[in-house]
């Protein structure tokens, strides 16, 4: 399991260290989530980064009326975390749930805080994965901000192809902030 790891932190950076890979994939461990179970509730301070093998997880919140809101789905060779409570050492709102069955490799934010210190791979690594994120928040944003629901679910298909094979059409809606029977209608005049 920790070879997929290992192999996805090669593919995207040119001549990584050895050694600093052992480092990272050493402070992993596998984790195995059911479906629905949390890997963070939104009244804990996540304290872990998951680097998830298999399975997908859905990062929401809950509205004042209870209406859930899906912000994103992190899925296969993608890290999960709640990077805000990392940070800032604080509780968020934020409840991060398996989709379904789910392998994790999952280390102590202490460890990865410590590697960070003297290891470049993994501030590459770390480094290249937040600016593409930023990059697809940046976008969505936009799109908020001046496109159409058209235009939002269109990019989310291209940054996630699979997405919609394994995650409920509700969740998507949610993601590009409109209603299920809203996104049933972009879909049936797309096909």
């Amino acid at each position: 399991m920790k070879a997929q790891l290992e192999y996805w932190i090669k593919a995207g950076l040119t001549n990584p260290d050895e050694r600093e890979i052992k480092s990272i994939i050493d402070v992993f461990e596998l984790k195995e989530y059911g479906k629905d179970e949390y890997f963070k509730r939104e009244d804990q301070l996540c304290d872990k980064l998951g680097f998830i093998i298999d399975g997908s997880f859905r990062h929401y919140a809950v509205k004042r009326n209870g209406d859930e809101v899906t912000g994103r789905i992190s899925k296969k060779n993608d890290f999960v975390t709640d990077i805000i409570s990392v940070r800032t050492k604080s509780l968020t709102p934020i409840t991060i749930k398996a989709n379904e069955s789910s392998q994790v490799l999952v280390a102590p934010i202490a460890d990865i805080n410590n590697l960070l210190e003297s290891n470049l791979t993994l501030n590459r690594v770390l480094r290249e994965y937040m600016a593409e994120n930023i990059v697809e928040m940046g976008k969505m944003r936009i799109l908020f901000l001046i496109g159409t629901a058209k235009e939002r679910y269109q990019l989310m298909l291209e940054n996630n192809p699979d997405l919609l094979k394994n995650v409920p059409l509700r969740f998507i809606a949610s993601m590009i902030g409109i209603t299920p029977t809203q996104l049933s209608r972009i879909r049936n005049k797309k096909e």
